[in-house]
């Protein structure tokens, strides 16, 4: 009786185990694109949007490549394309604002932007829409007794004023080639009661260009109603770069004419050591070749 009531356990488990799997496998098979949409403004200059593919293939998502896409300002119409892209290898594709739409631009606070995938043959028309409000980005620095300090201010437009924002968090750091280097001790800041968002400048020493300009930074990320917003200052707050450039030097990781002169003599001897050593054999192939020629006419000779 144990025995059989063990093998029941058993065939339940496996039987629960099977179903979940195949609840598991079906819901992988049915998922859909999931289309998204995200708005930049860099440099407080030329607006755009980027669109996004991706599904969930398993337990993470993939871009999807290859999808057209219409975006539209304000309602879906002809006159409110403002373009068509098709996804790229990673899922992503970017509109920018044409010149047509700059009165439209200039006469509003606030933009809806609407995004229509093209439909695939398994699945209806994608659509996804974002509403943002106009803003701008100000970045500035103050000095004061040997004391650096970086301001940023996100100002809202409300009919012809520029309003300040209070309660924005936003990253403010220096520019390097990998990414962006905070200015202080936080990742990132929130702006007060004023607006403004302040930070001091704790990189000294810090490695500029030739001229010791460092470029600052100011970042709203994702936020949910003025989207994604950059503007960049430069500052003479750099130490100044004198580092040496021997790539055209005469070394072992320059470019083929200006390799040592060493070691294009020990290249050049090798190559002339195997030909001429191939020329010699040929050489000496053609005299054993004559020399039987020779050998075969007398041989003729004393015959006759």
């Amino acid at each position: 009786m144990r025995a059989n009531y063990l093998h029941k356990i058993l065939f339940t488990f496996c039987l629960l185990l099977c179903t979940t799997g195949t609840i598991i496998y079906a819901q992988d098979s049915a998922s859909t694109t999931i289309l998204g949409i995200r708005y930049f403004l860099p440099a407080n200059k030329v607006p755009y949007i980027e669109v996004s593919t991706k599904k969930k293939i398993g337990r993470k998502f993939e871009p999807v490549k290859g999808v057209g896409i219409k975006v539209y300002l304000g309602e879906e119409a002809e006159n409110n394309l403002l373009g068509k892209v098709i996804t790229e290898k990673e899922g992503i594709a970017k509109v920018g604002l044409p010149a047509s739409f700059k009165t439209a631009w200039d006469s509003l606070d606030e933009f809806k932007f609407i995004a229509i995938a093209d439909p695939s043959k398994d699945e209806e028309p994608l659509t996804a829409d974002i509403t943002i409000k106009k803003a701008i980005l100000v970045l500035d620095t103050i000095s004061v007794d040997d004391v650096r300090t970086v301001t940023a201010q996100l100002k809202e437009k409300k009919g012809d004023q520029w309003i300040a924002v209070n309660d924005i968090e936003m990253k403010i750091g220096v520019k390097r080639i990998i990414g962006v280097l905070p200015v202080g001790e936080e990742a990132s800041y929130t702006a007060d009661s004023t607006g403004l968002a302040t930070a001091e400048f704790k990189r000294d020493s810090l490695p500029g260009d030739a001229k010791g300009d460092l470029t600052l930074t100011a970042i709203v990320e994702d936020n949910d109603t003025y989207g994604n917003l950059l503007v960049e200052k430069s500052v003479p707050w750099g130490a100044v770069s004198n580092t040496k450039n021997n790539f055209w030097h005469r070394t072992l990781w320059s470019t083929g004419n200006r390799a040592p002169i060493w070691l294009l003599g020990i290249a050049l001897s090798i190559i002339i050591g195997v030909w001429g050593t191939i020329l010699y054999l040929i050489r000496q192939l053609y005299k054993i070749w004559k020399m039987g020629k020779v050998l075969d006419a007398g041989l003729i000779q004393k015959k006759v």
